[in-house]
């Protein structure tokens, strides 16, 4: 028969490597522990991170919607070197432009650049916010430079007015 002392200390420490692994995991650190240990971890993505990336599809393949309409309708803007950055973008995140849908375009040229302009700008805002809500820093730092080349279109395509 087991004795008091022996199941009280085995319950302890239990409790305790319980503990140990719920702190490391709070802090970010039960990789490092597992590897410390000889356990190889595999890393899982975050629900967080998978949520962003889509996300940064839906608005990169919409502006791209919207970039098209426009350039259709207006065929003297150059927009061709917008469409290709975008492109490029939505490869990166691993969208499409299947279930896009984009609005018409003002008939003024100079009201559909202005309105592209402020559509860049608030994509470029939104990227920028969701970096920072990123846990890969390799998303981060995705999310980042797709921010600055859609702020820089943004500013091109302002130039354009």
């Amino acid at each position: 028969m087991i004795s008091r002392r022996v199941l009280l200390g085995t319950g302890a420490a239990v409790a305790g490597g319980a503990a140990l692994v719920g702190v490391a995991q709070a802090t970010h650190r039960l990789d490092d522990v597992a590897d410390a240990v000889g356990l190889d971890p595999k890393p899982q993505p975050d629900p967080e991170d998978d949520r962003l990336v889509r996300d940064a599809a839906l608005q990169v393949s919409t502006l791209l919607a919207l970039v098209e309409a426009t350039a259709s309708r207006h065929d003297g803007l150059a927009l061709a070197p917008f469409e290709v950055i975008l492109r490029e973008q939505l490869a990166a995140v691993g969208g499409s432009l299947a279930t896009t849908d984009a609005e018409p375009p003002p008939d003024d040229p100079k009201a559909a650049l202005e309105a592209l302009t402020e559509a860049f700008g608030d994509v470029a805002k939104t990227l920028r916010r969701d970096c920072l809500r990123a846990f890969s820093p390799a998303l981060t730092r995705v999310l980042a430079a797709m921010s600055a080349g859609v702020a820089q279109c943004a500013q091109e395509i302002g130039d354009l007015r």
